[in-house]
């Protein structure tokens, strides 16, 4: 397990991100197809509901994400199309790999025979992974292949009341539906309005969020001001033009609308203070 985001912001900043993303939606059941061109990353959200039990709801990502590569080799030689999760518990990045059930089964025993194994993500002890990608949740997928995959996510459209709640610290964020904008509160479907603010704009005062940059190629970061912060900050005192609520880079530049999150893609945001609810509310039109 990777204990820290700077690992896994450098190896991101290494790789390139394309996003293909479409929403197709009949009877509010879709599926969203996102291009990872080869030896590249990509984020990936539970912007659509699926699963493994019987209702299909439990967020289940080994039933969740289809399109993935696997080889029998396993980690870390092995072509496998690898996750990266954000732990809480350990604050930092933990990686599983994917398999089919016969690689599975192959690379558990090394070789044939034995119990069968079922598809899906396992770390390189061979744990099975139990993780709920559901909407609000983010994770980032690296394809290890010599050629571009498409990586399908299937599910319902949420519909309804959903509360995500953002703990102290980093975390792996994204919207509950299947749209793209502003990360903050000018969007209906933002981050909250009481993320933390200071005037004094650095990531111990203030709520930062971690965006795929795709004209530089790399990770960057805008911190949150409200509005009385961020207009206090821009002229290094009171007074003169005001400055709307956001997210804004270290030179004072609001957050572009290249940066903002797409279609079924996820952010990194390090949240300063004690726990708050994101609160969201969504219907198909």
């Amino acid at each position: 397990m990777n204990k820290t985001l700077l690992i896994a912001a450098a190896a991101l900043a290494a790789g390139v991100i394309s996003s293909q993303a479409q929403v197709y939606s009949q009877n509010v059941v879709g599926y969203v197809n996102q291009v990872v061109p080869a030896n590249s990353f990509q984020t990936v959200a539970g912007q659509l509901i699926n699963g493994s039990d019987a209702s299909k709801t439990n967020g289940d990502i080994n039933s969740a994400l289809t399109g993935l590569v696997s080889d029998l080799n396993g980690p870390p030689s092995g072509s496998n199309t690898v996750v990266y999760l954000w732990d809480p518990v350990h604050q930092g990045v933990a990686s599983f790999y994917y398999f089919n059930s016969a690689d599975a089964t192959y690379w558990q025993q090394g070789g044939p025979g034995g119990p069968t194994f079922p598809a899906g993500f396992y770390d390189s002890l061979g744990t099975a992974l139990t993780f709920s990608l559901k909407p609000g949740i983010g994770v980032y997928l690296q394809n290890k292949f010599s050629a571009p995959i498409t990586v399908t996510s299937v599910g319902t459209v949420f519909q309804g009341t959903n509360v995500v709640v953002i703990q102290p610290g980093f975390q792996f964020l994204s919207y509950v539906a299947p749209v793209s904008g502003a990360p903050d509160s000018s969007n209906a479907l933002g981050l909250p309005a009481n993320l933390t603010s200071s005037n004094i704009g650095d990531q111990a005062h203030n709520d930062t969020i971690f965006v795929w940059d795709t004209i530089h190629q790399g990770v960057a970061s805008f911190q949150y001001f409200n509005s009385a912060d961020a207009t206090y900050w821009e002229q290094g005192g009171p007074g003169g033009p005001t400055f709307p609520a956001g997210f804004y880079d270290s030179l004072g530049s609001s957050m572009p609308t290249t940066d903002y999150p797409q279609v079924n893609q996820g952010f990194y945001l390090y949240h300063n203070g004690a726990a708050i609810n994101w609160t969201n509310v969504f219907s198909v039109q």
